[in-house]
């Protein structure tokens, strides 16, 4: 058709709700190659939902309730998720963000897809659970992977000090702990740092990101990017806690031990409080036991 960028077939807020449902039906009937970008009204997604939702599975009332509130607080961002509809005209993804538009009365934009084989509806969403990372992707957040792993860590190290993130971190606290508990803009800041020091030397970029988040709010960010500049250039001194770190951590490797995420806390914790208090690393200091915790940042060191 050469009508596909024309008024008939865009389904936009600034449209009847007749024309919206006409063009739908439309883009329905003659689907187009490419997914389009819409924006359902809430009449259209009562539309959509009361006429064309034919089969689908039961709505989830939870995922409901929490992107109903990310539409109201204009937490919700164009992203890569798509609303889906199949050849034989039925709705075969995204009732819950439709039903979610509904009661939050405000619209919402979306990519859309059109053409989809019913005999692949079974299909989709058979993965995995959606995790923080897919909520914050939603969302907008860049580098949102990261970023989750960051908030994780963050929260379990509130948790009795924990040291890695076995703890289960419910996706709503993933969003939650980004929208109202950290700074966003440090948030990137230490993803950037985990990501460089990663790259430069195999260190985890959660326990990175975190200690340089955890260090920054304790007013150490200079202190701390001087100790990453030197963990990835590996100069110092012998005992200097850089080279000690590095060392340690490149002799595991080699011998083919077990590193756990706890050890990688313990051992990050101890090297930066060396270079904080400007002493050597000893060699106690790279033994880990289980009941080992991280050095809170700037405490003394005996």
């Amino acid at each position: 058709m050469n009508d596909m960028t024309s008024n008939k077939r865009k389904i936009s807020a600034d449209l009847p709700i007749d024309q919206q449902i006409a063009n739908l039906l439309s883009l329905i009937k003659n689907a187009p190659e490419n997914s389009r970008i819409c924006e359902f009204t809430p009449e259209l997604a009562e539309y959509i939902l009361a006429n064309i939702n034919i089969n689908n599975r039961p709505r989830k009332s939870t995922k409901i309730v929490d992107y109903k509130r990310d539409m109201q607080a204009n937490n919700w961002s164009l992203t890569g998720e798509t609303i889906k509809f199949g050849t034989d005209g039925h709705l075969k993804d995204g009732q819950n963000r439709l039903a979610a538009c509904m009661q939050a009365q405000v619209p919402f934009t979306s990519h859309a897809i059109f053409g989809i084989d019913p005999s692949t509806f079974h299909h989709m969403d058979t993965g995995k659970n959606r995790t923080g990372q897919d909520v914050l992707a939603i969302m907008g957040v860049k580098n949102a992977a990261k970023i989750s792993l960051l908030i994780k860590f963050l929260l379990n190290w509130d948790k009795a000090n924990r040291t890695d993130t076995r703890s289960v971190v419910s996706n709503q606290e993933v969003k939650d702990a980004y929208l109202k508990r950290f700074d966003k803009k440090l948030l990137q800041e230490s993803v950037s740092w985990g990501q460089k020091v990663y790259n430069q030397t195999r260190f985890p970029l959660g326990q990175i990101s975190a200690t340089y988040y955890v260090g920054t709010e304790n007013g150490y960010s200079a202190q701390i990017e001087e100790f990453y500049n030197l963990l990835m250039s590996q100069t110092g001194k012998v005992r200097s806690p850089q080279i000690k770190l590095q060392k340690h951590l490149t002799s595991m490797r080699n011998e083919r031990l077990f590193i756990s995420s706890h050890a990688y806390s313990v051992l990050l914790s101890r090297a930066v409080h060396c270079h904080l208090n400007k002493v050597p690393m000893t060699n106690d200091m790279l033994r880990v036991t289980q009941s080992d915790r991280r050095m809170p940042m700037g405490a003394q060191i005996a």
